[in-house]
């Protein structure tokens, strides 16, 4: 679904139409849930916290500016939600539990012997126990980056931040990491 046919859409439920906001729902559906089971780490915190981000975003189109990518507006409401969320239970989730589980993400746990398997099995555990230590704000930020592909512009719309910001955030991000893994290798 392209951006025009979004604001085509957008429009239509501003004008009654409620019925046109399901195309929509259906186009962000998977990329939100993944989004939300990214940060809050279980399905069904995902799926419930998908569909208020729907909801909200629903009530919220008449503060949709159509002069910007409608997939940037509604993944910021879906990052704020789930932050919201994780303020209110007052803890942090490891969000790359799913990228074992997802299936564009299968090239991941791709082996072919069992000390490949092995191998691959510690990499992601020792990857996701650092990312875990990571502050929410350079979780996110790596997310956003390398999970969903977004740029550092629509990154910096979604978080509320300068775009300097955010190449700040993802080099902090990726040295944090890097350090924490050297020290995990030393222990080993």
């Amino acid at each position: 679904m392209k951006n025009e046919e979004i604001i085509f859409a957008v429009k239509q439920c501003l004008n009654g139409r409620t019925n046109a906001f399901s195309p929509i729902v259906r186009h962000f559906q998977k990329r939100i849930y993944l989004l939300c089971l990214q940060l809050l780490e279980t399905p069904q915190d995902a799926e419930d916290a998908a569909a208020e981000v729907f909801i909200k975003s629903y009530n919220a189109l008449h503060t949709f500016n159509p002069q910007y990518n409608f997939s940037t507006w509604i993944f910021k409401i879906a990052v704020n939600h789930s932050l919201e969320i994780l303020r209110k239970q007052k803890r942090e989730r490891n969000y790359l539990d799913s990228l074992t589980q997802s299936p564009n993400h299968s090239h991941l746990t791709a082996a072919h012997s069992p000390a490949d398997v092995f191998f691959n099995h510690s990499q992601q555990n020792a990857l996701r126990t650092a990312v875990d230590t990571l502050p929410g704000k350079y979780r996110t930020a790596l997310m956003l980056k390398y999970h969903e592909g977004f740029s550092y512009q629509q990154i910096g719309d979604i978080m509320d931040i300068p775009v300097n910001t955010v190449g700040s955030l993802i080099l902090r991000g990726k040295n944090a990491l890097r350090e924490t893994l050297k020290e995990k290798e030393g222990t080993l």
